[in-house]
């Protein structure tokens, strides 16, 4: 069993170790949820564990802080059973530090952006690991 993880990003080289975490996690539609009062979003994903040499998944929390807006496309709210896959988390940051866009990016063309007043994106393991069949593919590209 490997040691759950815990992550704080506060830059963009730390989002990029945590948004490597999370590649091929899995998220449920309806468990996404964006506070606006409280300038959050939060969610709920089954993260494939790639730092173990076994096909294991682990339930984890994403959140987002000191968020300002948010705007999803290509992802419908209407189903909160369907599922995304998530590809990546990039932050291009605003003209006026410390402020930039955080970004989600899954599988089949759906994106959630959201406007940051700084970086602050924490990750925590929330649950056991446990096996699974399904094993993300990742095929090479062939440049030639």
């Amino acid at each position: 069993m490997s040691k759950r993880l815990k992550l704080l990003a506060e830059t963009p080289e730390g989002l990029t170790i945590l948004s490597a975490a999370l590649q091929d996690a899995i998220v449920r539609v309806g468990d996404i949820h964006f506070d606006r009062n409280g300038n959050s979003m939060v969610l709920i994903a089954n993260r494939y564990c790639h730092e173990t040499d076994k096909p294991t998944r682990i339930k984890a929390g994403l959140g987002l802080h000191n968020v300002l807006s948010a705007k999803m496309k290509g992802i419908n709210r209407a189903d909160p059973d369907a599922f995304l896959v998530l590809l990546s988390i990039d932050f291009t940051p605003s003209e006026a530090p410390p402020g930039g866009q955080i970004s989600l990016i899954f599988a089949g063309g759906g994106e959630i952006s959201l406007a940051a007043e700084c970086l602050e994106v924490r990750l925590v393991d929330i649950q056991n690991e446990r096996p699974t069949k399904s094993v993300p593919l990742h095929p090479d590209i062939d440049t030639d």
